[in-house]
């Protein structure tokens, strides 16, 4: 069957075409002049358009071309370690003593974790047993300051703080750590009265070393603080006594019996005074020696 529509529509554009090209012949006539070869060529409305659409594609293209580029170019989007995983391991070095490679996988971990607490708590007790006691009491504030109820870093930070010779900051992380419940350990007790016994406030300090004592009765620590906060009270004869205690704990205390002996210079026993600054300076104590000249000649 034919196509008539189809038919009559050529016909009807064929002789729309006949009619432009008989006015094109008549308006512009060709010419035998030579083209000048320095004249600009310039493109017919078609050619600028059929120019823009390539231009269009390319410019498309080489935009797609750029950006699977740069894609290719960017890091793969590798799955990252379990952050759970990282402090594992670091819990294990840390279990093994590894100290150092614990810092390193902590510090990985805080950089995955930096709202945890218990990572830079951990850390913490790291460079504490690496005798790194600025960088731990760092972490331990660090840990407090994110969770303001964790009893033990307040613990930690007072025994990092004593090590670093700041016994007033101490004796506050400690009565902290006691405040939110961390009062049955006896050795926080007997660090506190150690640094009350260096500050001078001998009351407090036997206090304290008297609830060590009540939570430990069988290290010698304990006593010692409570003997020495005696002492600084001039209860010497008390102080005497309870040397007594922590040499029988511990026969080998130079400290305690060169103490005890100034005790019993107050207490005007020389003659047993001589023999603990004696025995103190047998056991190695130094400063024996200038007790044994001073009282002793």
């Amino acid at each position: 069957m034919e196509n008539k529509f189809l038919d009559s529509f050529l016909f009807g554009w064929s002789f729309v075409i006949g009619i432009v090209i008989l006015i094109g012949s008549l308006f512009f006539p060709k010419t035998e002049e030579t083209v000048d070869p320095n004249a600009v060529a310039t493109p017919s409305f078609f050619q600028q358009i059929s120019q823009g659409i390539d231009s269009f594609f390319q410019e498309l293209k080489s935009t797609s071309d750029t950006n699977q580029s740069s894609n290719s170019s960017s890091p793969s989007n590798e799955p990252q370690e379990d952050p759970n995983d990282i402090f594992n391991r670091a819990y294990d070095a840390y279990g093994r003593g590894e100290y150092q490679n614990a810092i390193d996988e902590y510090s990985k971990y805080i950089n995955r974790v930096p709202s945890d607490a218990s990572g830079y708590y951990n850390r913490g007790l790291a460079f504490y047993f690496l005798k790194k006691y600025q960088e731990a009491v760092t972490d331990f504030e660090k840990a407090v300051e994110l969770d303001p109820e964790k009893a033990v870093a307040y613990l930690y930070k007072g025994y990092g703080h004593e090590r670093l010779d700041d016994c007033m900051q101490s004796i506050e992380d400690f009565q902290k750590a006691i405040d939110l419940g961390y009062d049955q350990d006896a050795e926080l007790y007997q660090f506190k009265a150690r640094c009350e016994n260096r500050e001078e406030d001998y009351a407090e300090a036997l206090k304290d070393a008297q609830k060590a004592v009540a939570l430990d009765k069988k290290d010698s620590y304990g006593f010692f603080e409570v003997a020495y906060a005696q002492y600084g009270l001039k209860k010497y004869a008390e102080s005497a006594v309870t040397y007594s205690k922590v040499i029988r704990l511990n026969p080998k205390d130079d400290v305690a019996f060169h103490n005890r002996g100034l005790a019993y210079v107050f207490l005007k026993k020389t003659s047993l005074a001589c023999k603990d600054f004696q025995k103190s300076l047998d056991l190695g104590y130094e400063d024996s020696k200038e007790r044994l000249k001073e009282y002793c000649k």
